[in-house]
């Protein structure tokens, strides 16, 4: 059966009141603890029974001990706002004391080991309610819902246990109610919600072609467990090796996520030339279109002086293609690297600073303490240039599409005129083509042309003779046109389609550069604006600005503690001064105490 519990404040934090003092005759120096990057259990470790002066201690069996754990998704302050005020975003403090009842706040936590048996163990949780935080300002934390992987307790959960054994252990973000961590970077990114949004507009400057810019969040955890009795015997009879915490913190993502106009400006353009495109087509075909006209300029070029060439009837078309088909995919398929990601269709651009930032591996997961992501020159300079390499691919692929589907296309002509002289009709001619336009383009398509005399051929080679030609001549040299007919049809052909379609590509080549360029600004200014650290541990090396942790003392363990994530502000964007952050998913283990000796 569980022990009682009460609902106070936790000790040794500034605005709460202590709740225990306990009293021991032992002297313990204990040196603040390194990282450990373990899935550390529940479960305590079984130490060897030892004793200290006048009073002895066995791990995991004797209790008294007094322990604490706090667990907090989401503090510090955002362009003014500070979140500590705001009551859904509670932290869930846990404090065992040695001879009482455990100590929860809020009162609305939930017992998660309630059903456990064991008087000495208490567990609670209290996960946030996302909805209820849509009035952040700059911060949506929405996405956290949707998509939530099999057996969480939610993206934003809490959760504390503390022991009368010695140990505690506290757990933030997307973890389960055991305080299992279910991000990391094996984790399959299947099996995580889709982002939080950290505002940006209110934090840079106003930049050109950038709108909505904001830092993606994935969900993110963290775990810190403490064994101060483990901890406690090392520094006495052993090495001192032994610090008895581990803490460990994962990121699913982190990107920089904004919209911009030049994209639209891009896909525009390239919408704009299938349309010109679709409109030479239709210009060329039809006993009316240009086709037709190349045509008859070529036979009325080939027949002497005073011949004339009736209007050409029958079809001239062109099928086989449908270039909005084309280019449809290049206007809603996303392009990406596998770290900067452009969706033409909502004109956004992404690039996942985990991928910039990180290691190769693990991203922005399994780094030092306090490890600091830093955009510098050679990060900017590795955006711009990917980004600039997928937009020269897009607008190669999108103009060498468009260019294999008109030169798949089928021209197909047949169409038929009369020769005459005066009003004397002397051959009429046929003139036949079918075949790709590439074909055409290529001169290896034939053209064939049929003739018909008209009459007796006696008579019209008297009416031919003040020309000095002849009806067999003359039907000679309309059989003889077929390539130079073919030469015509293919010189309007590029002229009209082929010519446009690669001036249109160096257009669109020219578009990309505003679109870097955005990127470009948008990324050189974060530095100045802003700080990203992760594994952020307060008593390590290289930690941002702020009090010092409660420290070890020869009773206590101190507080040790990991958050996820750290954004941190100019100070200029802060309205009242002083530091602004927000660090989401901390988890803290400590104050823990000796039972009072014997």
């Amino acid at each position: 059966m569980r022990s009682g519990h009460r609902h106070a404040p936790s000790p040794g934090r500034i605005g709460r009141r202590a709740v225990c003092a306990i009293a021991a005759l032992v002297v313990l120096a204990i040196v603040p603890p390194n990282v450990s990057a373990t899935v550390a259990a529940w479960n305590d470790a079984e130490w060897g029974h030892a004793t200290v002066g006048t009073s002895s201690f066995d791990c995991g069996t004797d209790t008294g001990h007094t322990t604490a754990a706090n667990s907090t998704f989401l503090r510090g302050e955002l362009l003014g706002q500070d979140l500590d005020d705001i009551a859904e975003l509670e932290e869930l403090v846990l404090v065992r004391p040695a001879d009482g009842p455990a100590l929860v706040q809020p009162a609305s936590a939930v017992d998660l080991g309630s059903d456990d048996a064991d008087p000495n163990t208490d567990t609670f949780g209290r996960p946030l309610a996302v909805d209820l935080l849509d009035g952040i300002v700059g911060l949506d934390l929405t996405g956290l819902e949707v998509g939530l992987p099999a057996g969480s307790a939610g993206a934003v959960n809490q959760v504390t246990r503390v022991t009368t054994t010695g140990s505690s252990a506290a757990a933030s973000g997307l973890v389960d109610d055991s305080g299992a961590l279910l991000v990391s970077s094996e984790t399959p990114t299947d099996q995580f919600p889709e982002p939080a949004r950290l505002s940006l507009e209110d934090i840079v400057p106003d930049l050109e072609g950038v709108v909505d810019p904001a830092i993606e969040i994935g969900a993110v955890g963290s775990r810190a467990d403490l064994d101060w009795c483990a901890a406690a015997e090392s520094a006495a009879w052993g090495d001192g090796s032994v610090t008895g915490v581990t803490r460990e913190y994962g990121i699913a993502s982190l990107a920089l996520d904004v919209d911009s106009p030049t994209i639209g400006v891009l896909t525009s353009a390239a919408s704009s030339t299938v349309t010109s495109l679709d409109a030479a087509l239709s210009a060329l075909a039809g006993t009316g279109g240009l086709v037709s006209s190349a045509l008859r300029d070529s036979i009325v070029s080939a027949l002497v002086s005073g011949l004339s060439l009736g209007a050409l009837t029958g079809s001239v078309s062109i099928t086989g293609v449908d270039l909005a088909r084309t280019l449809e995919p290049f206007l809603v398929t996303p392009l990406s690297d596998g770290v900067v990601t452009i969706d033409p269709s909502t004109g956004s651009i992404r690039a996942d600073l985990a991928g910039l930032l990180g290691d190769d591996i693990g991203g922005v997961n399994d780094l030092p303490p306090n490890s600091e992501l830093i955009i510098d020159a050679q990060v900017v300079d590795d955006l711009v240039a990917r980004t600039g390499d997928l937009l020269d691919t897009w607008t190669a692929v999108v103009v060498s599409s468009l260019r294999s589907a008109l030169l798949s296309a089928r021209i197909v002509v047949d169409v038929a005129a009369v020769v005459s002289l005066g009003a004397t009709r002397v051959v009429s001619l046929d003139v036949d083509l079918d075949a790709a336009i590439a074909e055409v383009l290529a001169g290896s398509a034939t053209v064939t042309v049929d003739t018909d005399v008209l009459g007796l051929v006696s008579v019209l080679d008297a009416v031919l003779a003040v020309l000095g030609i002849s009806v067999s001549g003359l039907v000679s040299t309309l059989l003889g046109l077929g390539p130079t007919l073919l030469a015509a049809v293919g010189s309007q052909l590029t002229a009209s389609l082929i010519d446009p379609l690669t001036s249109a590509g160096s257009s669109l080549a020219a578009l990309t550069a505003p679109v870097v360029g955005v990127l470009d600004v948008l990324v050189s200014a974060l530095p100045s604006v802003l700080s990203i650290m992760v594994n952020v541990q307060p008593d390590q090396p290289g930690a941002p600005p702020g009090p010092l942790p409660e420290g070890p003392t020869e009773v206590s363990s101190g507080r040790f503690s990991v958050s996820a994530l750290r954004v941190g502000f100019l100070d200029a964007l802060v309205p009242n001064g002083g530091p602004s952050y927000i660090e989401l998913a901390t988890s803290e283990v400590g104050p823990n105490r000796l039972p009072p000796p014997s």
